[in-house]
């Protein structure tokens, strides 16, 4: 049916089917991403056995007494699980003893994960054996590295920098201070102490969102991240690029300069989204699905750079923020205990009435665990919605008869660009 449109919602929170259901005589036009199959296990252990740019892994760890691997939070949809065993074969063939394997959350500013948050990420058995910790930007327990010449200073998680064998395990999705994530972003800002994170924030110039190569000689936030891995000796990385059912399409491992250039250019066609002039210029509504970076409430402006390409449209974006959480220690200059005994001292203000309809210009947010005080700290000028069906009521009281939706499916991760 062209008025109904089934999208992909809740990552790492069930991955489920959400069906939109528009009047009749809508017209709805699905702008999906190129996208790619999923890999089979033999492409992965292929993508092991010829590295970019470096020794294979069970050659590079030779003679190492330890090793740390560094993975992504719940905020990011990487499915580490279906990685790591293919990962700890490397390092047992290489004679690192299983009792030196750590992992290391490299959660930047962001919120602990729980235990069974790390058993998601890792898998059950993995968290059962290995011991899996998250990193604190606000401890004590760092490695100081000196200065970069760019000024930044170079604090790193004590269990990462000690390891003889260090590899980020992470995914390559746009951002808009680096280009892409991925690569040595979970060395800085991933396991970095305050004052590196800091600098790194406040300083360097930014990369804009889907932007893989540097635009001045100036180093940029890109750069400064790979001077720090370098200093640090980051041995590798594998990295991952998704499709649009949150499955592992593209693998990386090598270099933490060239593998991940190389996956950005993979990203970049892969998440490529095609739109007409007609699309842009005459759709009355766009849908913005944020999947798969919906878990948390700090994401969602990663998708709503897709708006300023339309005209004159109403907007809605799409974001469960299923766990409910939104701290970022950095901004907020709080830690997380501290964060918590602050949520469950405050006083929610009084429920305000059923959210009314607002402008064309105002972004429509359809969320049902963003906390409202939260929501519009960040959002001011937003309006919130918990109840979708409602806010499509409301759009049909606005819209012609026949009104043009355009949807775009998989908006955390999608890189629009003119037909």
């Amino acid at each position: 049916m062209d008025n109904v449109a089934t999208v992909r919602s809740g990552a790492w929170h069930g991955d489920n089917e959400l069906t939109l259901n528009f009047p009749t005589g809508w017209e709805v036009e699905m702008l999906n991403p190129k996208d790619a199959p999923a890999l089979s296990d033999a492409q992965i252990e292929q993508a092991f056995a010829e590295p970019i740019s470096t020794k294979r892994i069970a050659e590079l760890a030779k003679g190492k007494k330890s090793a740390a691997i560094i993975i992504d939070d719940l905020s990011r949809p990487t499915p580490a699980f279906k990685v790591i065993p293919f990962l700890l074969r490397e390092l047992f063939a290489a004679g690192v003893p299983k009792s030196e394997i750590r992992f290391v959350v490299g959660v930047g500013a962001h919120r602990p994960i729980s235990e069974e948050e790390m058993a998601k990420k890792v898998g059950v058995d993995i968290a059962a054996e290995y011991e899996i910790t998250n990193h604190n930007f606000l401890s004590n327990d760092l490695r100081a590295l000196g200065h970069l010449e760019n000024g930044t200073p170079i604090y790193i998680n004590r269990t990462v920098a000690d390891a003889d064998f260090k590899i980020c395990l992470g995914g390559i999705y746009p951002h808009s201070s680096v280009g892409f994530s991925g690569g040595a972003k979970l060395i800085v800002p991933g396991t970095a102490g305050f004052s590196t994170m800091c600098y790194f924030h406040t300083f360097p110039p930014g990369r804009g969102p889907a932007v893989i190569e540097g635009q001045s000689d100036e180093p940029d936030r890109r750069d400064t991240i790979e001077m720090a891995a370098a200093v640090l000796g980051l041995d590798a990385i594998a990295n991952v690029v998704l499709n649009s059912r949150r499955e592992i399409c593209g693998f990386f491992v090598g270099d933490f300069i060239k593998a991940h250039r190389k996956g950005a250019h993979f990203a970049m066609d892969t998440y490529r989204t095609k739109i007409s002039e007609t699309t842009r210029t005459e759709s009355d509504l766009v849908v913005i699905n944020c999947y798969p970076l919906d878990a948390d409430a700090i994401q969602l402006d990663k998708a709503l750079a897709a708006f300023s390409y339309f005209e004159n449209a109403y907007t809605i974006a799409l974001y469960p923020a299923t766990d409910g959480t939104c701290f970022h220690g950095l901004f907020d200059r709080l830690d997380y205990q501290r964060y918590l005994k602050q949520k469950a001292e405050h006083i929610p203000t009084t429920p305000s009435p059923a959210p009314k309809l607002g402008r064309r210009s105002q972004l429509h947010v359809w969320s049902e665990h963003f906390e409202r005080d939260d929501f519009y700290k960040e959002y001011p000028s937003s309006i919130l919605f918990r109840d979708l069906d409602q806010l499509i009521q409301l759009l049909t009281e606005k819209l012609p008869k026949s009104a043009k939706v355009a949807v775009l499916p998989v908006a955390g991760i999608q890189v629009l660009t003119p037909e």
